[in-house]
């Protein structure tokens, strides 16, 4: 019996999956617990759409990053901090620090998505953002003294 499931199911596949199945599997477990339908043409062609929506989605997401990463590659970001002797930073810049003063100038990133040490000294230092898998932008993170 052709079946697409609706939950993942261990051993049968994950959501949204056409499988084909014993029939009493289907009977028995995944049609009244749940986590399948038997897939009609109605069904078939809904899901057909959901893919189209889903593959449209992604692509307008990717571009919308890989403009942003086009906007950051190589951009210079200033960051104040507290210094003491020698140059050395009170506390440290952040992964936050770096996402603040990136929103600051109009970009929005997640602080998960800034890739680099916590910087301790003034001074320039890069910073790699994973926007999106395979949209990577290069930044310098300049810290100068408050």
């Amino acid at each position: 019996m052709r079946v697409v499931l609706l939950t993942d199911v261990k051993g049968s596949g994950k959501k949204g999956d056409v499988v084909e199945v014993k029939d009493g599997y289907a009977r028995n477990y995944l049609l009244p617990k749940g986590f399948a339908r038997v897939v009609t043409d109605a069904i078939q062609r809904e899901l057909a759409e959901q893919q189209a929506r889903a593959t449209a989605k992604e692509s307008r997401e990717r571009a919308k990053q890989q403009e942003t990463c086009d906007a950051l590659n190589g951009r210079t970001i200033e960051i104040s901090a507290h210094v003491g002797e020698q140059g050395r930073l009170f506390g440290a810049v952040t992964h936050a620090d770096v996402a603040e003063a990136l929103l600051k100038l109009g970009f929005t990133v997640d602080k998960k998505r800034v890739d680099m040490d916590p910087i301790k000294h003034i001074g320039e230092h890069n910073a790699r953002l994973h926007l999106y898998p395979g949209i990577d932008a290069e930044i310098v993170v300049h810290v100068v003294e408050k």
